[in-house]
């Protein structure tokens, strides 16, 4: 099931569970990855995938314009999943070495965080403030 959201399209298996511990990172434009939505929807409809997101980069709703690539993360229950990585390369013809747990995650959103931080600086320079 696709799910489209402000700042996120979501691809969700039929029997969802938040119940993952990573995923598998790839980076390339918001538009690409809407073509291939239909490809993700039917992986995830056959239960290869558990969940798949990405960036919409809508401009007047993007909370992170400083990044220009969309990023797609397609979710794992196991750690590092190899099966779910050489199953994105077969059938859509990605490749990615960059795998975060969850728990990764939410330390780079914490303060001190390289994601938060980024954030941060980059609409206190162009807002002055928070």
């Amino acid at each position: 099931m696709i799910q489209v959201g402000t700042i996120w399209t979501y691809v969700f298996a039929p029997d969802f569970k938040n119940n993952f511990t990573g995923k598998w990172i790839y980076e390339a434009g918001a538009d690409f990855f809407r073509g291939i939505s239909p490809q993700l929807d039917e992986l995830a409809a056959d239960g290869m995938i558990l969940m798949a997101k990405f960036a919409n980069k809508n401009p007047h709703w993007d909370p992170c314009p400083y990044i220009e690539n969309s990023v797609l993360c397609v979710y794992t229950q196991a750690p590092r999943d190899e099966k779910t990585r050489q199953l994105i390369q077969k059938r859509l013809s990605l490749w990615t070495d960059t795998y975060k747990t969850e728990a990764q995650t939410t330390v780079e959103w914490q303060p001190g965080g390289k994601l938060y931080e980024d954030y941060v600086s980059y609409w206190r320079n162009k807002r002055g403030t928070l």
